[in-house]
Parts: C-alpha cells; sequence; structure tokens
C-alpha cells in the first residue's frame, strides 16, 4: 500500500494527497506489521480510505524518536524558539482551514459551514495563544529563606508525552494537548480515534513545514487496545494525557500505574445538567441549550444533556425549546454535512448509532418516556438520528444518568433551589454545568454548590482557550487549556542555594 492516496471531495471542489503512514521522525511510514484500518464515511457508510495502524514496535520506535528529540535538541531549544514554531504553526494552520475543515468533515461527518470551520477558527486562536505563552508562563519562583540561603524553583517538562485523542473533535482535542505540551517542551507521541486519523495525519505534514525538529511530534494511529495500551504501559513514556469515555480513561490511569507511575491528564465523560429558573430568559435559554445537546450531533463530552427545568416554566420551555430546535436543527435538503443548510450531522459509526438508538428504545419501551422527534427518521445508508427529547424523566432513569454521547435531551422537573442543586449533582460525572438565572445570587450559589469543573452562567458550552477545562468525580483528572494547558506539562523542580561558610 502506498503512503499516501488522492482523495476529492467534489461538494468543495477539492482534490488533496492524504498521508496514510505512521508519522515518525518528520517521516511518513508504513507500520512494522503493514496492519491496516479502515475509515468510513458516516454520512455515506461508504468506505474513504485505509490507513496504516502502529504496533506495539511502532510505539517503542515513536517513543525512543521522541526521547531522542527531547535529549538532543528541543531540549536545548529555547522557549522564544519554540514559540516561534508555534506561530509558523498558527500560520499554517490559517492557510490550510478549508481544507484541514474539509477533512474533519469528511471522516466525522461534522457539517462543514456550522461546525468544521468553526473548530478551525478556534485551534487557530489557541495556537496563536500557546505561541504567545512559551516564553511567558513557564516561570519559577524565587524563596529568601535566610539570610545566607535561598531557593527557587523551575517548571520542568516532563520530557516525552503520550497522548490519546477522541473521535468527536479529532483536530481540536489534539490542538489543545499538542500546542500547550510543545510551548511547555515536550515531545510528542499522539494517538488519533482510529475511525478519524485522516486529519491529524494531513496536519503532521504543517508541523514539519512549520520547522519542528524530527521527533519532536509524532503520530501513530492505530487501535486503542494496541497502540493506546502500549503508550499507557510504555516506561519510557514520562505523561500520558487521554481524552474519552470513562472506562477507557480507568484503563489508561491503570496502565500508567503499573508501569512506570506516569503522570495522568484524564478528561472524560459528562452527563452535564443545565437548570433553568423560573426567572430565566427563556428564549435565551432555549438558543443556548439546543446548541448545547445537539451542535455536533450531541457527540460533546460537555452537551447539556440533562435539562432541570422550574416547575412553573416547564411547559412553555419544552414549547419554546421544541419550536426553536425544529427550526434550526436540521440535516439540511441533502443528508450531506458539506450543505450549507446542514446543522445536525450523522453520529460518527454504526456502533455509535446502534448505541444510541439503543437509549432510545430503551427510555420508549422500557421506562415508557414521553418522546419529542425533531424531524422525521430519514432513509439513508448513512447514521443519522434525528434530535430527540425525553420529557418527565425521573432522576433514576437510565437515560439521566448515563452518558448517551448523540442527540438525546432528557428533561426533568424541579419545585426550588435546593431541589434543582441535588438533582443537578446526582451524577457520577462533574465536566461542565450551565444554569440560567436574571438573580445573580442565585446563579453565585449555583457555581458556588455544583460539582462540576465549568459553570456557564445563562450561557452553554462556550469554552474559551484562556480558561481552564476538566472536571470533578468520574469525568477526569487536571486541567487544559490556558495557562493550566501549560503547567499540566510541566513539573515543579525545587532548587536550594547555600551561600554560607562553613
Amino acid at each position: 500500500m502506498s503512503l499516501f492516496t488522492d482523495i476529492s471531495i467534489p461538494q468543495l471542489n477539492i482534490t488533496y494527497k492524504q498521508p496514510l503512514g505512521l508519522y515518525i521522525n518528520n517521516e511518513f511510514v508504513a507500520s512494522s506489521d503493514h496492519k491496516q484500518i479502515e475509515t468510513v464515511n458516516p454520512a455515506t457508510n461508504t468506505v474513504i480510505t485505509s490507513f496504516y495502524a502502529a504496533s506495539d514496535a511502532d510505539v517503542n520506535t515513536a517513543v525512543t524518536a521522541a526521547r531522542q528529540a527531547y535529549e538532543q535538541v528541543w531540549s536545548k531549544t529555547s522557549a522564544e524558539h519554540r514559540g516561534r514554531l508555534l506561530h509558523n504553526l498558527g500560520q499554517l494552520i490559517v492557510e490550510n482551514k478549508e481544507l484541514l475543515a474539509a477533512i474533519e468533515t469528511l471522516d466525522s461527518g461534522k457539517p462543514y459551514y456550522t461546525n468544521a470551520l468553526a473548530d478551525l477558527d478556534q485551534i487557530s486562536q489557541l495556537t496563536t495563544y500557546y505561541a504567545g505563552a512559551a516564553d511567558k508562563y513557564n516561570k519559577g519562583q524565587m524563596i529568601p529563606i535566610s539570610h545566607e540561603k535561598y531557593a527557587y524553583t523551575v517548571r520542568s517538562p516532563y520530557g516525552v508525552v503520550a497522548q490519546i485523542v477522541p473521535w468527536n473533535y479529532p483536530l481540536a482535542m489534539a490542538s489543545w494537548k499538542i500546542q500547550g505540551a510543545l510551548a511547555a517542551g515536550n515531545t510528542i507521541v499522539i494517538k488519533p480515534a482510529e475511525n478519524t486519523s485522516l486529519s491529524l495525519l494531513y496536519f503532521a505534514q504543517l508541523i514539519e513545514k512549520a520547522g519542528f525538529p524530527p521527533g519532536v511530534v509524532n503520530v501513530l494511529p492505530g487501535l486503542g487496545a494496541v497502540t493506546g495500551s502500549s503508550l499507557a504501559s510504555h516506561t519510557d513514556v514520562d505523561k500520558i494525557a487521554f481524552t474519552g469515555s470513562t472506562a477507557v480513561g480507568q484503563k489508561i490511569m491503570a496502565l500508567a500505574a503499573t508501569s512506570n507511575l506516569k503522570a495522568v491528564t484524564l478528561e472524560c465523560g459528562g452527563k452535564s445538567p443545565a437548570v433553568i429558573f423560573d426567572d430565566a430568559n427563556l428564549d435565551e435559554a432555549v438558543k443556548w441549550t439546543t446548541a448545547g445537546i445537539f451542535y455536533n450531533s450531541g457527540q460533546n463530552c460537555t452537551a447539556n444533556s440533562r435539562l432541570l427545568v422550574h416547575e412553573s416554566v416547564y411547559d412553555e420551555f419544552l414549547e419554546k425549546f421544541t419550536k426553536y430546535a425544529q427550526e434550526e436543527w436540521k440535516f439540511g435538503s441533502s443528508l450531506d454535512p458539506f450543505d450549507e443548510s446542514c446543522t445536525v450531522g450523522p453520529v460518527i459509526s454504526k456502533a455509535q448509532y446502534d448505541r444510541i438508538q439503543g437509549y432510545i428504545e430503551h427510555g420508549k419501551s422500557q421506562e415508557k418516556l414521553s418522546s419529542k422527534e425533531i424531524g422525521s427518521p430519514v432513509e439513508s445508508e448513512g447514521f443519522f438520528i434525528p434530535p430527540t427529547i425525553f420529557i418527565d424523566v425521573t432522576a433514576e432513569s437510565k437515560l439521566a444518568q448515563e452518558e448517551i454521547f448523540g442527540p438525546v435531551a432528557v428533561v426533568l422537573k424541579f419545585k426550588d433551589y435546593d431541589e434543582a442543586i441535588a438533582l443537578a449533582n446526582n451524577n457520577a460525572y462533574g465536566l461542565a454545568s450551565a444554569v440560567f438565572t436574571e438573580d445573580i445570587r442565585k446563579a453565585n450559589f449555583f457555581a458556588r454548590d455544583i460539582r462540576a469543573g465549568t459553570v456557564w452562567i445563562n450561557s452553554s458550552n462556550d469554552e474559551e482557550i484562556s480558561v481552564p477545562f476538566g472536571g470533578f468525580k468520574m469525568s477526569g483528572i487536571g486541567r487544559e487549556l490556558g495557562e493550566s494547558g501549560l503547567e499540566a506539562y510541566t513539573q515543579t523542580k525545587a532548587v536550594h542555594v547555600n551561600i554560607s561558610k562553613l
């Protein structure tokens, strides 16, 4: 099999050359065992192409390359120069924005105009942020001890870091990790999700073009059970960062612990509540919460999939929510994510389609819940699921407790603040939350009392690249973005300086 193939995207009149190999030491290479993975267009259920999958031996080769690059070159590269290279990368991202977004749409099914292009805007902003942060935030502290002694601290990079990213935001989640780790001075071995590897493989070419030395960034597509497990257990990897399901995050943490106790950052699942009080601006709440659950076909860890609505405005909110969703959240006329009218794309795969449909059928047949579908089911080979709302759901419902990871909202009633906060916290997850109220005191009480890593007041799912992001409880460990996204890839070294004479 060739290391490159031509791929056409006729909707945009684009034909480009897609890398198919593992990216190690600034070169695309075949995997050692020549195993491959097919990637499928979820809008049509047709094969796009196949690419090489990394074996244990390939992981070892990439880690060795990253270690050599760190010891010989990257650890001796100034923070100013790292920032300059990230600036170069940011310019290349802008120049290749439309193509990178098109690859994301082709491979993941996310709407091109309303979703994929927005992802690239955030990636560009994030890269510029870390380009400027490289020589500014990685500072230590001087600590006076006595007249004859002082100490200072140094924020030291870990060295070789492994990163594993999910399929719902293939390039965005990779960039959250890559840019911060590079700014901090680490070298990287990163594994994209097996069903959305194309954009990161193409992106690797931009890393080389920006001027990053060989071995600083290595991209290893492959199966989680092989490539992911090998990275998590490799004894020459100093840190691993993972975004994905809680179940897999637990396995990553266990492998890290039983190998070399490598540092771990985990961003896992969520079942985020959005609480709508009786004094909320309902029109604003509807706009934010429909986007919060139906954007990216509900395939967001922070999706506000639990809507907790005060009983006095429950019926009015439901009516407005349903009407607005029908008007704004659509597959588009041609069931094509490249269609400008498309705001809801297919879910990622047949397995995910079946999983979401299983929850929907459970809610209808087992729990006898009332539901509303936004639009009608469609006849398609692709994996399209109409936005769905379950009403009058109980707190104990499977649909209210488990992460569905699809365009499915569940709506619950509450009577007062105490019940609202109890319901909002009644879940194993704690990634994000939202509250809608015109009462500033109530909003601040909620921010204080909710057990979640992010709180949005009168908005939802509008994260900022300069603000820390991460979860409580089963939603993960550590923070990304902002200064935290750089600090996560450093550890503190304390230096004691004695200037006394014996």
